[in-house]
């Protein structure tokens, strides 16, 4: 009996093991997409790259790219007998989310420790997503509420801590009162596990609000008011300011 016993606990240390090396393989796999030797004149064009946003005059840049868009689709239209309404590429989304982040969440530092960032559109869905180095994360520079984000994921996943990781979420946002809502059917990515709205507020030592929180989006002259995420493109419909 005894000697059953042991055999029995063999095979659920075995098991566990297998499944905890199982896991520690897809928590930490990094997508298709990057890889560190990636060079601006090599990628895709929805992937954003340290190098092309680690100067705020980069960002800038982006932003008054985005911007002329807007004037260019605003002028076409100067009766406004219609709604202003526009369509943006992943990439133009990709650089609509970086210059629509919190000044301390793309501060020098913090973009350094970004590595890649890329956004794709598929069958109305959005996939969003980062590679960034834990270990060059400057915690101390983040506000509370990105900290205890960071904090909350690795205590949860300890083996994230120290290397670089990827980190995105999935879903299909909709607009309310000009900020992005995600809601409780978007999906948190970490490696190649996708966990839902349940999972991070039961099983995973996160803020239970982390998917609610909105994200303002300004785009120059244009109130955005409706987005629609159409094949691989996303549609902006509002009005002038």
């Amino acid at each position: 009996m005894i000697k059953k016993i042991g055999v029995v606990a063999c095979l659920l240390l075995l098991g566990g093991g297998g499944w905890l090396a199982y896991t520690w393989q897809r928590v930490t796999h990094l997508p298709d997409w990057y890889s560190r030797e990636l060079k601006p004149t090599e990628t895709a064009p929805s992937i954003l790259l340290p190098t092309q946003v680690d100067e705020p005059s980069e960002i800038e840049n982006l932003a008054f790219g985005l911007q002329q868009k807007v004037d260019r689709v605003l002028s076409a239209n100067p009766s406004q007998s219609l709604p202003p309404q526009m369509q943006l590429t992943a990439q133009e989304f990709n650089q609509l989310v970086v210059t629509s982040l919190p000044v301390q969440a793309r501060s020098p530092q913090v973009m350094a420790a970004v590595k890649a960032m890329n956004t794709e559109i598929e069958a109305g869905q959005l996939k969003t997503g980062i590679v960034i180095d834990t270990s060059a994360l400057p915690l101390d520079q983040l506000s509370s509420e990105y900290r205890a984000t960071v904090d909350g994921l690795l205590e949860s996943f300890p083996v994230l801590q120290d290397r670089e990781i990827y980190v995105g979420v999935e879903g299909k946002p909709r607009l309310q009162r000009g900020k992005v809502i995600l809601g409780e059917d978007t999906q948190l990515v970490v490696g190649n596990i996708r966990f839902s709205y349940a999972d991070i507020r039961d099983r995973i030592n996160l803020p239970p609000d982390l998917l609610d929180k909105t994200v303002n989006l300004q785009l120059g002259q244009l109130q955005i008011e409706d987005l629609n995420f159409q094949d691989r493109s996303v549609i902006l419909k509002g009005q002038a300011k």
